[in-house]
């Protein structure tokens, strides 16, 4: 029970990004062609490996397989959208229709712009700063989206073992 409460505990306090490693943990890369496992000692074992797997998967300084590819997103072009004033003028439901449509379209598309903006330009800032911090927050966040090769775990080592004594008898 206490080391259920103590795991929870543990992923609570990445979820809330107030991280304190008080003992070796592993860091643990899910990665597409199998898992990486990484003895983490302290936040700045983990803040340095934060940003070397940053490095290597998005900095484009080493060969990562062809796997990881961060390239700067392209603006969406900027359409005329016409208002509901407008769309409602339009001669035929199916038009009107259409331009709805291509409105929400237009939408998505620089909302999904903004969002990979965002992420690329963290990236890059954390790689050009040196920030292992965040770095990590960046990793963590790619992590919860759940990206095919982007899980991370960061899971308390064992480092103790303890075994109840038992009393071997001859059958």
């Amino acid at each position: 029970m206490l080391k259920t409460e103590n795991r929870e505990k543990e992923r609570t306090m990445l979820r809330r990004r107030s991280l304190t490693i008080d003992k070796p943990h592993v860091l643990i890369l899910h990665e597409h062609h199998g898992r990486r496992y990484l003895l983490v000692q302290n936040e700045d074992d983990l803040y340095r490996l934060a940003l070397e797997i940053l490095d290597w998967r998005f900095g484009g300084e080493k060969d990562n397989g062809g796997y990881y590819m961060l390239e700067k997103p392209v603006e969406p072009p900027k359409n005329e959208i016409l208002s509901d004033e407008e769309i409602n003028k339009l001669p035929s439901e199916g038009l009107q229709e259409f331009a709805k449509q291509q409105r929400k379209t237009n939408e998505v598309n620089i909302v999904s712009y903004r969002r990979e903006k965002e992420q690329y330009d963290a990236v890059h800032e954390a790689l050009l700063k040196k920030d292992g911090r965040r770095a990590w927050k960046i990793l963590q966040a790619m992590s919860n989206a759940g990206g095919e090769d982007d899980a991370i775990d960061l899971t308390p080592l064992e480092t103790g073992y303890f075994f109840r004594q038992r009393a071997y008898t001859k059958n």
